[in-house]
């Protein structure tokens, strides 16, 4: 899986509060299941990223870190349809009258492809964006 390291950097760089409060930020993967036709050993990860934003100061405008979510997952996954259902989901617990703890729930999707290498290793690929509908190869008649 590398989406929960891909997110944390992503939202580390974006939000100036996680790099001077890396703590703060809490990523963990839950409710995995996988996608796998049994032709090969390539497979889809379907898996939610639960990211806690713990005790967050409410002078801060919450939209940085939603805009920034929202940012890392149009570059990482197939759009929304319209009418779908919101992959992105959140709660929040209010702590104090200063600070809040956030807790959004990302759906996401990972295609892993696998083939082996000369010695017979597998070697991984994990596509940073599920390929919906694959490029047909190019049917070259001299061939």
């Amino acid at each position: 899986m590398i989406f929960d390291d891909s997110l944390r950097q992503f939202l580390t760089d974006k939000v100036e509060f996680f790099a001077q409060n890396p703590d703060r930020l809490i990523i963990s993967v839950e409710k995995g299941s996988l996608k796998w036709t049994g032709q090969s050993l390539s497979h889809r990860q379907h898996y939610q990223l639960l990211v806690e934003v713990d005790e967050f100061p409410e002078s801060i405008d919450a939209n940085l870190v939603i805009v920034a979510i929202l940012a890392w997952y149009q570059e990482n996954q197939d759009p929304v349809p319209p009418n779908g259902p919101s992959p992105i989901e959140f709660e929040s617990y209010v702590l104090s009258n200063h600070t809040t703890t956030v807790v959004f729930t990302i759906k996401v999707e990972e295609v892993v492809q696998v083939s082996t290498d000369d010695t017979g290793n597998y070697v991984f690929n994990a596509c940073p964006r599920p390929i919906l509908h694959p490029p047909k190869p190019l049917h070259n008649p001299n061939l």
